[in-house]
């Protein structure tokens, strides 16, 4: 390491111990109004409870924020659930409208969150796709999946599972760096795993490289 370069990260150390020192006069400790929002932001489920929108849906499959999807998209899905993705999920006409108003005010053109915005950036004036999974957003956040990696793993089957591999998507919490892939490792790239039986121990064995790892206590 030069003179140079270790004296300037001496100094940025020093800089740094300065001002967290000394923040207490430089920054308001009480005022947490941007990380408030920031967090806001990142949950991506509305405040706004709908208890007609949760007994309707979250009987069949996880319960998708409004925000996935463009107003026009739930309108269009809303008036078409007696063919809902090849079943019948009508509901009373009552139940409907309330659903439907909560999904309109509470979608990607209405809310600002951190899919939200991303969302809309890459819909077209005419886009109504009904499936969250099939808008240009979506598969763009997940270009590095591949089919084999969910349609052919049996613990996922489907991306439409999305708390299968986000441990925290029933919150509305989507952080990529807590994604866990059944059946695959991440390191680096997403390589497949299984578990085989070595002398008569567990191992995990990477596909690509073909290494062998114990499974739990050797003893």
């Amino acid at each position: 390491m030069s003179k140079r370069l270790f004296w300037t990260l001496i100094g940025g150390i020093l800089i740094f111990a300065v001002l967290a020192a000394t923040r207490a006069l430089w920054m308001d400790v009480n005022d947490l109004s941007f990380l408030r929002t920031y967090i806001a932001k990142v949950n991506i489920l509305p405040k706004e409870k709908n208890v007609s929108y949760e007994q309707a849906c979250a009987s069949c499959h996880m319960l998708y924020a409004p925000s996935m999807l463009p107003s026009r998209s739930w309108d269009k899905m809303m008036k078409g659930l007696n063919h809902h993705f090849g079943d019948n999920a009508e509901v009373e006409v009552q139940a409907r409208q309330e659903i439907s108003e909560y999904l309109q005010r509470n979608s990607a053109d209405h809310v600002e969150n951190i899919y939200s915005q991303g969302m809309k950036e890459f819909l077209k004036p005419d886009d109504e796709t009904l499936r969250i999974s099939e808008t240009k957003y979506f598969k763009l956040l997940h270009d590095v999946v591949k089919p084999e990696m969910v349609s052919g793993n049996p613990e996922v089957r489907s991306v439409a599972r999305c708390e299968i591999c986000h441990h925290e998507a029933l919150e509305g919490r989507f952080n990529k760096f807590n994604v866990r892939i059944p059946n695959y490792i991440h390191e680096g790239q997403w390589r497949k795993i299984g578990v085989e039986k070595t002398r008569g121990k567990d191992v995990l064995t990477d596909s690509t490289s073909n290494v062998a790892t114990p499974v739990g206590d050797d003893k």
